[in-house]
């Protein structure tokens, strides 16, 4: 299924993405999506799946972002874009990508837990990798200031701290 899995910077890999992001969600969908109106961050790194044609069958975009968690600086590895081509699903290449997104936040970005925001469909498969749901609320930036982020689950990736409840504010936009 996967043949290798590369890491860029997200600007350098955007067009590489373009495809298969815009195919798991094409601008039709989009338009009917609740998060239609939000500003999001590009994501500093692209995981990029490839099979034996190098085609790209997987994307994970990784955010790192200095946030607050009720009150304390922490660094945070967001995790967002997670698509995976439709006729590859069910065979592993989102959970190996999203381990190798898990690792890297772990030990190159040393970040102090990861954060991703998920529809609750796509729950199990984060909850299976060792996410956990977060139960406080999460703050973000949009262009009317800052605002509670309520359009999807959130949930976290235990690493040097391991957030259940409170406040983490992102203090910028969300993934």
């Amino acid at each position: 299924m996967i043949d290798h899995i590369e890491i860029k910077a997200g600007n350098v890999a955007w067009q590489q993405a373009a495809s298969l992001l815009n195919s798991v969600w094409p601008p039709a969908v989009v338009a009917k999506l609740s998060s239609r109106d939000i500003g999001w961050a590009n994501p500093a790194y692209r995981l990029l799946a490839f099979d034996r044609d190098n085609e790209i069958i997987c994307h994970v975009g990784i955010v790192l972002r200095d946030a607050i968690w009720d009150g304390r600086r922490v660094k945070i590895g967001g995790i967002g874009g997670v698509a995976t081509r439709e006729d590859t699903r069910r065979r592993g290449a989102a959970s190996a990508v999203m381990r190798r997104a898990t690792q890297e936040i772990r030990e190159t970005y040393k970040a102090d837990f990861g954060l991703l925001f998920c529809q609750p469909q796509n729950a199990s498969l984060y909850i299976g990798l060792g996410w956990r749901p977060f139960g406080g609320d999460v703050l973000v930036m949009q262009p009317g200031g800052h605002v509670r982020y309520d359009t999807a689950d959130s949930y976290v990736f235990d690493l040097k701290v391991a957030p259940r409840t409170g406040v983490i504010d992102l203090c910028g936009l969300p993934w």
